[in-house]
């Protein structure tokens, strides 16, 4: 491939949850074909309502789409797609660009980047921010590492669902390596928010209140806000973000910071706090659930 991707090409996209199909109905809004893959059927049949078209294997992918982008929970989903009983790496035409949207390790995706290159396929390392909301609007923050000349062909593809676009580098891991710390305060930022609204209610103060004046002056946070009213409505079954995701995520950040010796010990504690609520039962439960840990 040595043009930029344009409307009208069809894209593949593994991994039709939540951010997924907000990224595969943006792909189809702005006019690219769009060709997924999900273990989930009623995910392909979704996908087809809207005009994509569902691939049987990995093979109908590699036909098709020289452009591929993943949407995966995790580092073991996505060496599954690629290298497993239906792997697509063997089947891709050589050239195809993979871009990896999952929150993964960062070493994983350095590694992962040259043994794709030995099979002369492309990785553009490109973690997002921004839920569901900003999948959903097209809105997403992408965090993008790769080589120049590959990020400038699939530019297009990624600026369908996401409007801030920062790139850190040809290092591929790079993007990994922000995503990690983007998830290290994230997830600091709920623990920290769960802790100050459960101490409030300890107190027998107001926590409607409580929480306008949090968030109307310094200790205010996007996580605070977001997260806030969850917590002192216990709304915790509309799940935008599960529990055993930052279980998940402070693991990585936690691999990260021993890998290069950097005591986290915030995140730390933050993960310590998402295990013992996952621990309790409540790991399906939307993040702000962690409240739990401090008022039961």
């Amino acid at each position: 491939m040595t043009q930029v991707v344009s409307a009208g090409q069809s894209i593949g996209l593994v991994g039709l949850g939540v951010m997924g199909r907000g990224v595969a109905a943006n792909l189809l809004k702005k006019g690219f074909g769009v060709v997924g893959r999900d273990v989930n059927p009623d995910a392909l049949t979704w996908l087809a309502s809207i005009g994509g078209r569902a691939a049987k294997s990995s093979q109908d992918i590699a036909q098709q789409c020289e452009v591929v982008i993943s949407f995966v929970v995790n580092d073991k989903q996505t060496e599954e797609m690629l290298f497993g009983a239906d792997g697509l790496a063997a089947k891709l035409k050589p050239g195809s660009i993979l871009i990896t949207c999952s929150t993964m390790a960062p070493k994983y995706v350095r590694d992962l980047a040259q043994r794709l290159a030995a099979l002369k396929i492309d990785l553009i390392d490109a973690p997002v921010t921004g839920g569901k909301i900003g999948a959903s609007n097209g809105t997403l923050t992408i965090m993008v590492a790769g080589d120049p000349l590959v990020y400038a062909k699939i530019k297009p593809v990624l600026e369908t669902f996401g409007t801030k676009i920062f790139v850190l580098g040809s290092e591929q891991g790079m993007g990994s390596q922000m995503k990690v710390v983007n998830q290290l305060l994230c997830g600091v930022h709920i623990a920290a928010a769960g802790e100050a609204l459960a101490m409030a209610k300890r107190a027998g103060l107001p926590l409607d209140t409580t929480l306008e004046i949090l968030k109307s002056g310094a200790a205010s946070s996007w996580m605070l806000g977001d997260r806030g009213t969850r917590m002192i409505t216990e709304s915790f079954d509309d799940v935008t973000s599960a529990v055993d995701i930052f279980v998940k995520d402070l693991g990585l950040v936690l691999d990260a910071a021993r890998e290069s010796t950097f005591a986290a010990s915030m995140a730390h504690a933050a993960f310590l706090q998402f295990t013992a609520a996952s621990s309790h039962g409540l790991g399906r439960l939307d993040d702000a659930a962690v409240i739990k840990n401090y008022t039961e």
